[in-house]
């Protein structure tokens, strides 16, 4: 909005206060008027004047009806005004988008880096298509293959890809995050397990969608076991699922129970790339199938090593910056 617009619009109702201020005390003046006209007669002459007094009267109702009718006019040039300059109206936000601008909280960070920034694929529609994107793992510096079974319409920005049902609370999006010896654990059968501290400082932490208004409590990690291969696609590659359950706090500062699936990848034993699928808690067993099938989906895959020298993440990330 330009200077000179709140100017005028201040003007404005500044002038509305003003004649509000004036004509309000118009009949009164009118009134004193007439009583004193009436105070200063005559006995005789007020008697002899019925007639007069009518006319007068008659003039003074007149003049209050147009004195409304102006005041009438005022007050809906006034709301006119407020209801379509939006001077005073707050930034509205959907819940988790982190830059969804909402309480002055910036972007989620969900450590993507595109392998081509300027490559924007084309959103999908939401029919069970395949979202792929390449992108680059930051602390190995080399370029993934990264895809999903999108049910929902994809919205893809220069740091986020997401899946979301737009009329319901389903969503799923991709984060990736670097893995620190502490945040791990090593079974007899040699699988990695990430420990729930992994999730509680990375998808859950204040950088995060679900730590965007205060920390979630109550969560609660369980790493699935592989599916039947009798009733899923399984494969040798197929990602580590954890299982969580947690609290959240909405824009509105209101808790929002949720389940969600995470469905993970370890590139090179230093960064994990991570798909989380999920909707309220009330919602999700009703939606569990669809939400188990596109956790199942991710996919990613190292692209063949080649003499080419690592990516330089740190230089890709100051570019973008300058670019916003």
């Amino acid at each position: 909005i330009s200077a000179a617009t709140i100017a005028i619009t201040w003007f404005i109702l500044a002038t509305t206060v003003k004649d509000a201020a004036g004509f309000s005390s118009l009949p009164n003046v009118v009134t004193m008027k007439k009583s004193s006209f009436r105070l200063k007669t005559p006995l005789f002459l007020h008697q002899n004047n019925n007639n007069n007094d009518y006319d007068d009267e008659d003039t003074i109702q007149t003049e209050q009806e147009q004195l409304n009718t102006k005041r009438r006019n005022i007050l809906q040039k006034a709301l006119l005004l407020t209801t379509t300059t939006p001077l005073f109206l707050p930034h509205i936000t959907n819940a988790f988008d982190g830059g969804v601008g909402g309480l002055g909280k910036t972007k989620p960070e969900m450590g993507i880096i595109f392998v081509n920034p300027d490559d924007i694929s084309t959103p999908t529609s939401g029919n069970g298509e395949i979202v792929t994107n390449e992108l680059i793992s930051p602390k190995a510096g080399v370029p993934v293959l990264v895809s999903f079974e999108a049910p929902w319409p994809t919205l893809r920005s220069s740091s986020n890809i997401e899946s979301r049902d737009l009329a319901n609370p389903e969503a799923a999006f991709v984060q990736v995050a670097s893995l620190s010896s502490g945040q791990k654990s090593v079974t007899k059968g040699g699988d990695v397990v990430l420990k729930k501290e992994f999730f509680e400082e990375t998808v859950f932490g204040s950088k995060g969608k679900y730590g965007a208004y205060g920390s979630p409590t109550d969560i609660k990690v369980k790493r699935l076991p592989p599916s039947s291969p009798s009733t899923t696609t399984t494969t040798p590659n197929s990602p580590t699922i954890y299982s969580i359950t947690f609290t959240t706090l909405t824009p509105a500062m209101r808790e929002s129970e949720r389940k969600v699936y995470i469905s993970t990848y370890i590139i090179n034993d230093q960064d994990v790339f991570m798909l989380v699928v999920g909707s309220t808690y009330n919602r999700f067993e009703k939606r569990e199938s669809l939400l188990r099938r596109v956790a199942e989906s991710f996919s990613v895959v190292e692209a063949p090593k080649s003499s080419l020298k690592k990516f330089n993440t740190k230089k890709i990330v100051m570019e973008e910056e300058d670019d916003e």
